[in-house]
């Protein structure tokens, strides 16, 4: 069943090959979009979709579909800022407290732990009203939740390489922690926290649309996804396409990254799979 599936249309070429035409068609905004996204045409608010206007105009005659491409640029863009912040900061603390134990594991991990009982949104919405409104207040509330998760996880991943013997035999030949770190541990853990860096980039792109949505993201008029969603919201009976535009367009994204995600996962294990069950010829000593 799994052998079909990744033979047919969710294959791992199909699942890049949507990201990949998202990715270029948001990249490429500046081309693409009919009209300036910020152009006000009052004459025109409302009108339904047409060959000028492929997705129609919103309540104050800007171009929806040209305000999508733009509102990806900022919301993916965004997103992937968090998630490589996140990373960054999570693997460092995740990779000091695994590699040397002691006190500094355990008062990273119970830090870790209580922040990770609380939703992570919530904090999110605590910390971006505070900061108030704007882009880097978005990017540092949902950094700041974020990083746990990947300390969390890099963390067990280093305790479970540290006890293989190729770790111990760097360390007996006298190698430095960081040369040990940089060339043996990192490398060995990079599989997994790729995979787990496309699912929370999905994640963080629900979330930075939500927050948006709420009030407490971009400012008001400006091409994001949430907040398209947002201002759409009195006309949702008589105008659907303005909030269904956005809806399916973040539902396309997380999809896509989701599967990309399952894609990768299923690669490194795979290839991890595959040099466990090495033909008994290739393990055989030469003579």
């Amino acid at each position: 069943m799994r052998k079909h599936l990744d033979s047919g249309p969710f294959s791992g070429v199909s699942k890049s090959g949507l990201l990949a035409i998202l990715v270029l068609a948001v990249v490429a905004a500046p081309v693409l979009a009919p009209h300036p996204p910020d152009q006000i045409d009052i004459l025109n608010r409302l009108i339904p979709p047409s060959w000028s206007h492929p997705l129609g105009t919103d309540q104050m005659g800007r171009d929806v579909f040209s305000r999508l491409l733009y509102a990806g640029r900022l919301t993916a863009g965004s997103a992937l800022l968090v998630v490589l912040a996140a990373a960054s900061f999570g693997t460092l603390l995740g990779t000091v407290s695994g590699y040397l134990g002691g006190w500094p594991d355990r008062l990273l991990m119970r830090f870790c732990e209580g922040l990770s009982v609380l939703p992570a949104l919530a904090i999110a919405m605590i910390i971006a009203g505070v900061m108030g409104l704007g882009l880097a207040a978005v990017i540092v509330s949902l950094a700041a939740v974020h990083w746990t998760e990947y300390a969390r996880l890099v963390r067990n991943m280093i305790l479970v390489e540290r006890a293989k013997l190729y770790v111990q035999a760097a360390e007996a030949l006298g190698s430095p922690r960081s040369r040990i770190i940089r060339r043996h541990l990192l490398p060995n853990i990079f599989g997994p926290l790729l995979t787990m860096s496309a699912y929370s980039l999905s994640w963080v792109i629900l979330a930075f649309a939500g927050l948006s949505f709420l009030g407490l993201g971009v400012e008001p008029g400006t091409a994001e996804w949430g907040r398209m969603i947002a201002d759409a919201r009195g006309h949702m009976r008589s105008h659907p396409y303005l909030v269904m535009a956005p809806g399916f367009t973040i539902m396309g994204f997380v999809m896509a990254i989701n599967l990309l995600g399952d894609g990768i996962g299923d690669r490194f294990r795979s290839r991890q799979t595959s040099l466990l069950t090495l033909p008994k010829s290739t393990l055989k000593p030469r003579r």
